[in-house]
């Protein structure tokens, strides 16, 4: 049986190791999907706006400045403005499925050979190189499956995550394997594992404590590199197991 401390050793060897570029992937991947997440919410803001009327509804009639702004605003301005926010979401879910997925594959093909020795930053185009349809489609499902799973159950959807953790590392570390092999792969390593990779998470809220309090400082250089291939030194132990 695996233990945190065999882990977390062996991840602090492998950020030391390969520290710069690690800081570097781990970045980079915060960005990619911070950006899309900030995009796909910035659309949503913009298509759930209320119309003219809901804004100036309740403004008092005698006050013909109200008026004129609320008569400058024409219905077809709202519309085009939804159609605008339905256009940028429509861009962001493409381009998650399309280029941040694979782009994910590739920085857990860094963190997995960032563990077992020496990662390079051409790694990060692995998902992209290396089976790129179907790192497309098996992270369209992962998504699908996890949000699915928890907007019906929170518990039971917390657990189908934790049971899907491995198929980012399953697909950079086996190309040749199809959807169904990478998804029952990835539940075999997980069981008996779930609640394990839970504490193993839970054992980082301190970093991520300090991380906030230096307002990212810690996450950037430290936290999140080490995160990273703490999971990837999960995997390997799995997989060996």
């Amino acid at each position: 049986m695996w233990n945190r401390s065999k882990l977390k050793e062996k991840a602090k060897l492998g950020v030391k190791r390969n520290y710069w570029k690690t800081v570097l992937v781990a970045l980079l991947s915060a960005l990619a999907v911070g950006g899309f997440a900030a995009a796909g919410s910035a659309s949503y803001s913009f298509a759930s706006m209320p119309d003219t009327q809901s804004i100036f509804g309740n403004l008092p009639i005698d006050a013909p400045q109200n008026l004129a702004v609320a008569n400058s605003i024409s219905p077809a301005f709202w519309m085009l403005l939804s159609v605008f926010a339905i256009l940028v979401a429509a861009f962001a879910i493409f381009s998650v499925i399309a280029l941040v997925n694979p782009f994910n594959v590739g920085t857990y093909k860094y963190s997995l050979n960032a563990i077992r020795g020496e990662g390079n930053i051409s790694d990060l185009g692995n998902g992209f190189d290396v089976s790129y349809k179907r790192n497309v489609k098996v992270m369209f499902f992962y998504d699908l499956y996890s949000i699915l799973w928890t907007m019906l159950f929170i518990i039971p959807g917390l657990i189908k995550i934790y049971e899907y953790r491995m198929i980012p590392y399953i697909l950079a570390d086996n190309p040749d394997m199809d959807k169904k092999e990478v998804f029952a792969l990835s539940k075999s390593m997980m069981k008996g594992n779930k609640w394990r990779a839970f504490v193993l998470d839970l054992s980082f809220i301190l970093w991520d404590f300090l991380s906030c309090v230096t307002l990212g400082l810690v996450g950037t250089f430290w936290v999140a590199p080490y995160k990273l291939l703490t999971n990837a030194a999960l995997y390997d132990e799995l997989k060996q197991n």
